[in-house]
């Protein structure tokens, strides 16, 4: 009797360790490691491993973005564009793109990093950049000359910069961008 080779198992082996390799990469790139030697003990796997599954970073970044991007609960924009209340329409679309920051916080800190050396992750920021563009649109009125300055009060940076070096809770970043911003744009309308 002859016994076939079933390579099924070998496969499903191979994307556990691939698998296991993008949530180790995931951790430490929120910490600001993209070397692979740290990544490979992470993944409790050897270098020619990592290598045979992501042959340089630019293929790592590219399945970490991937496998990261599942992880997303991107916002309902039509929802959002649909707001007519001036208060309730800052409120809903702040608090969205906090959410986003927040989930974002790490991969987006080393994305603005690295992404000079990554046309993935370039691409990764550029989108990134474009939601709070986006929710920046909703917010603004039309033709308002505070466009710019809504804009960079709704950019990562500035959501980062007050949670770290402001050394606020998630809640109290989202809450005093609010109310800044409805400062900004509503209160000065009076």
């Amino acid at each position: 009797m002859v016994r076939q080779y079933n390579s099924s198992r070998r496969k499903k082996a191979a994307e556990q360790t691939r698998q296991d390799i993008l949530q180790a990469a995931l951790k430490l790139h929120w910490q600001g490691i993209t070397e692979f030697e740290p990544l490979a003990r992470e993944a409790g796997c050897s270098l020619a491993t990592l290598r045979k599954h992501f042959p340089s970073k630019e293929a790592l970044f590219g399945g970490c973005t991937r496998a990261f991007a599942e992880t997303l609960t991107m916002p309902d924009m039509s929802a959002l564009v649909a707001i007519t209340e001036p208060v309730e329409r800052i409120e809903k679309n702040v608090s969205e793109l906090c959410r986003m920051h927040e989930a974002m916080f790490g991969y987006a800190w080393l994305s603005a990093h690295q992404r000079k050396d990554s046309p993935t992750l370039d691409a990764e920021m550029n989108a990134y950049e474009g939601l709070a563009d986006a929710i920046a649109g909703i917010i603004t009125p039309a033709g308002s000359s505070k466009a710019s300055l809504v804009r960079g009060l709704l950019d990562f940076l500035t959501y980062r910069a007050l949670r770290l070096s402001g050394k606020l809770s998630p809640e109290k970043a989202r809450e005093e961008l609010i109310t800044t911003i409805r400062q900004l744009l509503l209160d000065n309308n009076k």
